[in-house]
């Protein structure tokens, strides 16, 4: 199944806009920014850059809301 990791205030709506509009299965993981504003360290346990938008399907792993949605 498809996993969006989506962080507030991030583009990962982009994302979920576009998985509703193909019909897709999905889940959604979200996750809170410090209060620094960054992106807490769950998501680098994703993705190095440990931004948002990532989504994962099984062992493939893809970051930025420019490159899932291509």
């Amino acid at each position: 199944m498809i996993t969006l990791h989506h962080l507030q205030h991030s583009r990962s709506l982009r994302i979920i806009w576009a998985l509703e509009e193909l019909g897709v299965d999905y889940e959604i993981k979200y996750y809170k920014r410090t209060e620094t504003y960054a992106a807490p360290p769950e998501l680098k346990a994703i993705h190095p850059l440990g931004k948002a938008p990532i989504l994962t399907d099984g062992e493939l792993t893809l970051a930025e809301s420019a490159v899932i949605l291509e």
